[in-house]
């Protein structure tokens, strides 16, 4: 019994440290900020939160999200943080990068625009395409600020309000 528990202090312990050495709030390992939401519109909800470090690519880089959706009608907003991934670095405020990074992440659908845009002050590359059967537009943005790079997947109606409720959401990140 005695050696279960030194084994529980010793874990304990450990746990304790760990915890004191990890920082708070918005900071998480390697500098990377999970990013906040200043607006959420009427009838929308945070409907999922994964930290970062859940999702890893092969170079490495890695990811948390945070997520939002619409009860209305489920337009969503998925916001993944995390490493500037390796074709970024240098190129923060690359137009042609940025644009080039969100084509890339568009797996889901095939780009019909792209381009940049601003978000939260930042210069973002995005590249957006109209779902004809689902009548949705899917949308990537992805823009750099500091060590966190953060990567945007909406998926909306095809109506000037819902893309106007998405657009309102996502240009109220915060860093």
């Amino acid at each position: 019994m005695k050696i279960k528990g030194a084994v529980f202090l010793v874990l304990l312990g450990c746990l304790l440290l760990s915890s004191a050495c990890c920082p708070v709030g918005g900071g998480v390992s390697g500098g990377i900020v999970v990013p906040t939401v200043g607006y959420v519109p009427q009838g929308w909800y945070q409907s999922g939160q994964s930290p970062y470090g859940t999702f890893q690519e092969v170079d490495g880089t890695k990811w948390g999200v945070v997520e939002y959706t619409d009860s209305d009608d489920y337009d969503m907003v998925q916001i993944y943080y995390g490493d500037v991934p390796p074709e970024l670095q240098g190129k923060e405020s690359d137009a042609t990068a940025l644009i080039g990074r969100a084509v890339l992440e568009s797996v889901t659908f095939t780009p019909e625009e792209t381009g940049t845009i601003t978000v939260g002050g930042h210069i973002a590359g995005y590249a957006k395409a109209y779902d004809e059967f689902y009548d949705v537009y899917d949308m990537e943005i992805v823009f750099v600020d500091g060590v966190t790079c953060i990567d945007i997947y909406a998926i909306f109606d095809a109506t000037a309000g819902d893309e106007s409720q998405v657009m309102a959401l996502i240009n109220s990140i915060d860093l």
